[in-house]
């Protein structure tokens, strides 16, 4: 007999495809054609490579994080950082960070606890600069009412890992808290050095940085006149309904956060489709064509090397 827990997952996926089915039944395809036949493929090329830069600084930041732990290669947190996205597109689990953790703790010979604790700190990096943003965007962009209280949320996450981050030096708040909450937030206050800790977080905020610019030229791309509030929103929304991997690399979840993202901004469905088609393929494709490469070549090394014993 099944659970109960088990019939609600059922019902759940059952109105999930139901839903599905009328969204595509409804959805005025011929016009969403048009929409893709007018892309610019100078600015969809800008933005995959600027969303290389982004991949790049995200793989930064985790190596100055690791720095804080012993020595450790760069471009091997590089290659990690590439298998473990690249695996993350074809699974809805914590898999691309389990191929990261094993693919830089075989190459570099380094204790697996050690890595897996540097991409905790990395997430909590990567948080702190995403709250720093959400708590600077109200003040630069007109955002729509969705997100009126980003900058309280932005405070309040920054003053949380602030607190935690140096509780473990001063007055120990972590103390106060839940032996679980506590558990999970202790790992940041070990995130070393402020020589370390800078470069990361610089290179954390380049990430989302460079994340922004390519949804806005993506948008620009299929000629949509948005203001960067707009793509901002559309950022926003698009890594939350992130958090919950329900799909393989969250396709059809990036594309449902982009339509209700740009709506506010008097972006048609088709058009904001549109965009999150192509968002995808240049954030998923690029990706999984470097990550097939770097398996071919460390195949051929290995051919060269045993042959060379």
């Amino acid at each position: 007999m099944l659970k109960p827990k088990t019939w609600l997952r059922i019902a759940f996926l059952a109105a999930c495809v139901i839903a599905l089915a009328l969204f595509l039944h409804r959805f005025p395809w011929s016009a969403m054609t048009a929409v893709i036949a007018r892309a610019h493929p100078g600015l969809l090329a800008a933005a995959l490579g600027v969303n290389l830069v982004s991949f790049i600084a995200k793989g930064s930041a985790w190596y100055f994080l690791l720095l804080a732990g012993g020595p450790c290669s760069w471009r091997a947190a590089q290659e990690a950082n590439l298998l473990g996205a690249a695996t993350n597109t074809v699974s809805i689990s914590v898999a691309g960070e389990t191929a990261r953790v094993r693919d830089l703790a075989t190459r570099e010979a380094i204790p697996m606890g050690r890595v897996a604790a540097s991409v905790v700190r990395t997430r909590a990096v990567e948080a702190l600069a995403l709250a720093c943003f959400m708590l600077l965007a109200p003040a630069l962009l007109e955002l729509p009412p969705l997100l009126h209280g980003l900058q309280l949320t932005g405070g309040g996450l920054v003053l949380v890992l602030v607190a935690a981050a140096w509780s473990g030096r001063r007055v120990r708040l972590l103390d106060l808290l839940p032996a679980k909450v506590r558990s999970v937030l202790a790992q940041i206050t070990e995130t070393g050095s402020i020589r370390t800790f800078i470069p990361a977080l610089l290179f954390a905020i380049l990430n989302w940085v460079a994340l922004w610019a390519s949804y806005q030229l993506t948008i620009s791309a299929f000629g949509i006149k948005a203001p960067l509030a707009a793509s901002f929103t559309a950022l926003i929304m698009t890594n939350l309904g992130g958090l919950f991997r329900l799909s393989p690399g969250n396709v059809g979840v990036t594309q449902a956060a982009m339509i209700v993202s740009l709506l506010p901004f008097g972006v048609a469905a088709q058009e904001s489709l549109a965009a999150g088609v192509a968002l995808q393929a240049i954030q998923i494709l690029p990706v999984m064509a470097l990550a097939l490469l770097l398996i071919g070549w460390r195949q051929i090394a290995a051919k060269r090397a045993r042959a060379a014993a």
